[in-house]
């Protein structure tokens, strides 16, 4: 699995890649110290020089209810060889504290896939169907977001933080998506269930 380091988070004095579990645990598959390459294997890393961080926990994906979250954490090897200031054109978010998704909110991210992209949100409490090899996943209160133009996110975007255009604050996890729209997890839930905070 390849796919995008979002955010740098922290808990305890220890600083974390966020990211998705389907991208870091490989759908709850990976146990905890799995080594996380950048780049990725996929991408052409090398397993041998190219292990940035350890895998340190992740939220399980169930198949027989609603999910609200699709996360996992890696605890980062070295902190000097880490940024919070790693997205291209968004640069270093404005606060730690998200802001909530809200319809109508232009958003922003940064991922492995299409790079830089701006969108609209249009629902903010979606129900959804999600596609993975652990079979067909419902995600609730979700985020939806359009494109401006072409594609908000693709395959190897997973694990993209959505940042408000506006304030420059994180919204959003970026999880999934169709042509037509981009899934998002709140953020807020997202580091509630991780019991982390946002690095910036």
């Amino acid at each position: 699995m390849a796919g995008t380091l979002g955010a740098l988070v922290e808990a305890g004095g220890i600083q974390y890649i966020l990211s998705n579990n389907h991208v870091l645990a490989n759908e709850n598959a990976l146990p905890v110290g799995t080594p996380i390459f950048q780049p990725g294997l996929l991408d052409g890393g090398n397993a041998a020089t190219d292990a940035i961080a350890t895998l340190a926990r992740f939220i399980p994906l169930v198949t027989g209810g609603p999910n609200s979250v699709d996360c996992a954490l890696a605890a980062v090897s070295n902190a000097g060889g880490v940024s919070a200031a790693i997205l291209p054109k968004i640069g270093r978010l404005t606060s730690a504290e998200p802001i909530d998704a809200a319809e109508g909110m232009r958003v922003e991210k940064t991922g492995r896939a299409t790079g830089y992209t701006m969108g609209t949100v249009f629902d903010v409490s979606a129900t959804i169907a999600v596609q993975f090899d652990l079979g067909m996943l419902t995600f609730a209160d979700q985020v939806l977001i359009r494109s401006d133009a072409g594609a908000f996110s693709d395959g190897g975007d997973s694990g993209s933080l959505v940042v408000d255009r506006g304030t420059g604050r994180a919204t959003g996890l970026l999880i999934g998506g169709v042509p037509q729209y981009s899934i998002a997890n709140h953020i807020g839930d997202v580091l509630q269930a991780l019991n982390v905070s946002l690095v910036y």
